[in-house]
């Protein structure tokens, strides 16, 4: 065999090893769905002894579990798709100033809000976003004023409002519209629900926009039903973008504990 051709078998033999031991090595994504258990022991873990000096009407504290459809997904040099099909949970429990929200479909996505409300000014609400794609998660706390809600004083149908919202190096605008009232069936009932929908444009570190529908229980707040959508693109190798789309419904009232 001549020796250019066994230095050129040599070589695409090496580029075989190479290839298989990148692909052995490469960032895994296979992402694990939360478990109401898991949630459940959670809420058990945490403090729920804390009584707030301004008193509203809220939701009993405990885990809701939600049917859910959806997924998000990102494309650039590494693509993958995570799917969202299944149980969901909130997780209410009492927080620093408020009744915190954590809403979990995977180990590796969640997102939870609190609501600071004094008895004058405008309320506070912090948001954190947690994402994790190829064993690498990226958690992403925004400060917000403004923002709307849903108590048992429900706005007019038609009335907006504005609110901001800042992390250290990405700012989100959103407007959000009463819908109106309506009706939201629960297992074998049904409730009073503040429909307001959200659009919102991100910009900072990615830039793009989001719109979010929430039906909300008019007596408590309580999150009877959810459809989100985004998308953003980021500056990061080249280029990648980032899609979610999902629903949420709320499959009973009672919550677990």
């Amino acid at each position: 065999m001549a020796r250019g051709r066994k230095i050129a078998l040599l070589g695409g033999g090496l580029l075989v090893v190479l290839a298989v031991l990148a692909w052995l090595n490469r960032p895994r994504d296979n992402p694990a769905k939360a478990t109401v258990a898991d949630a459940v022991r959670s809420f058990r873990a945490k403090d729920q002894t804390t009584d707030h000096e301004h008193k509203t009407a809220k939701p009993a504290a405990g885990v809701y579990r939600y049917a859910t459809r959806g997924a998000e997904s990102v494309d650039g040099i590494l693509d993958t798709t995570h799917d969202y099909h299944g149980v969901s949970t909130i997780e209410l429990s009492e927080g620093r100033c408020g009744q915190r929200e954590r809403w979990q479909v995977l180990n590796g996505r969640w997102s939870e809000a609190e609501a600071c409300l004094p008895p004058q000014g405008q309320a506070t609400v912090t948001v954190i976003e947690f994402h994790e794609f190829f064993e690498t998660g990226q958690r992403d706390i925004f400060h917000c004023r403004g923002s709307a809600g849903s108590g048992s004083a429900a706005p007019q149908p038609g009335t907006h409002f504005d609110s901001s919202c800042k992390s250290d190096d990405s700012t989100i605008k959103s407007n959000s519209r009463v819908v109106g009232v309506e009706a939201i069936p629960v297992g074998y009932e049904e409730f009073a629900a503040v429909h307001i929908s959200t659009h919102s444009v991100f910009s900072g570190k990615s830039d793009g926009e989001a719109d979010r529908d929430e039906w909300r229980r008019r007596s408590d707040g309580l999150l009877l039903k959810r459809s989100a959508k985004s998308e953003a693109d980021a500056d990061i190798a080249g280029g990648t973008h980032y899609s979610e789309r999902y629903t949420i419904r709320l499959l009973s009232t009672e919550p677990k504990r």
